[in-house]
């Protein structure tokens, strides 16, 4: 990953020893951003509630820990007023009992609304009050609809968001929450819109976990059942989004609303069939299915022209990675 990191003036540039808030940090994309940032030499403190799981049980007595939701104002506004964090990152989003994000958010709409719009709401209004320099968020790309109704391969930034899930809704309203405060308040805000991500660490369901299934599977002599379309597909390793987050609190330069962000795009049965040449012996029963939704590749040029970023891993290096073990925190 590459960004550059001197200060030419426009936002404050995030330093070693700053204090971060990491709400959501204890997830399967937040407790990477918490890595990341205690292993830049910030001091993280961790918002939410505690899950069953702990994904940050190799920094355990490395971060501070603010046990309240993002859903309770009074208690959100408490807590930044009391810590005075330099900076303020948010990944919190509904994911129910662990049937993944968009399944949680048909199942429970006002949960999923509560948390991931009126949540980040809260965040940026005590953020405002508490003084905080810069904020970065994770969306999605799943606020953009049904791939068939671009008339482009790739979408940027300006293509309509046209949302088909309740999830996708939440994150389409947030963002208009967080340029609302941009616009209003002047905070720096920047969304990051995330494509699927796969990695150690994820503990719910949906379509990433099919694949991290899969790559889980991977063994000499083994045989894997796997039913999944076979249409391009962005993703991304949740080390890189972490890598991305760090990136954009450390640039110089006032970003962006909003950014599309991705790692590489390839299609299912591909990954099957770099499995099967990985790992001798390893096959794959593929069936190919209609996707229920297909979402359109994204186009993210633009992210890495404001800051200079590129991801770490592509494929062959995320299934190399994952073969090996995972890296930190493998379940």
């Amino acid at each position: 990953m590459t960004c550059p990191s001197e200060n030419a003036g426009g936002k404050p540039v995030l330093q070693p020893g700053d204090r971060v808030v990491v709400a959501g940090g204890r997830g399967f994309v937040g407790s990477h951003i918490v890595r990341a940032l205690v292993a830049f030499g910030c001091e993280v403190d961790v918002l939410g509630p505690k899950m069953d799981s702990d994904l940050l049980a190799d920094v355990a007595g490395q971060v501070g820990s603010i046990d309240v939701g993002i859903d309770d104002a009074a208690a959100v506004r408490a807590a930044l007023a009391r810590v005075a964090p330099h900076a303020v990152v948010s990944c919190a989003a509904y994911a129910g009992s662990g049937e993944g994000l968009m399944r949680a958010g048909e199942s429970d709409a006002d949960r999923a609304f509560g948390i991931n719009v009126d949540g980040l709401r809260h965040l940026l209004a005590a953020s405002r009050e508490a003084g905080v320099r810069q904020v970065v968020w994770t969306s999605s790309t799943v606020v953009y609809g049904d791939a068939g109704s671009y008339a482009q391969e790739r979408v940027d930034e300006s293509a309509a968001k046209c949302p088909l899930t309740v999830y996708g809704l939440t994150k389409h309203l947030a963002e208009e929450v967080a340029e609302f405060a941009v616009r209003r308040d002047g905070v720096a805000v920047t969304a990051l819109r995330l494509p699927l991500i796969l990695g150690p660490g994820l503990w719910y369901r949906g379509a990433a976990a099919q694949l991290m299934d899969l790559i889980r599977a991977a063994r000499p002599g083994a045989r894997h059942g796997f039913g999944f379309h076979n249409e391009a597909v962005d993703l991304m390793h949740v080390r890189d989004v972490a890598a991305a987050v760090l990136c954009t609190l450390r640039h110089p330069r006032r970003l962006a609303a909003t950014y599309n962000i991705n790692g590489f795009t390839a299609h299912p049965q591909e990954i099957a069939e770099r499995l099967q040449q990985m790992v001798p012996g390893f096959a794959v029963d593929f069936r190919a299915q209609p996707p229920a939704l297909l979402f359109p590749l994204v186009d993210d040029r633009r992210f890495r022209r404001d800051t200079g970023f590129s991801p770490s891993l592509d494929l062959s290096r995320l299934l190399a990675e994952m073969l090996e073990g995972g890296g930190p925190h493998t379940p």
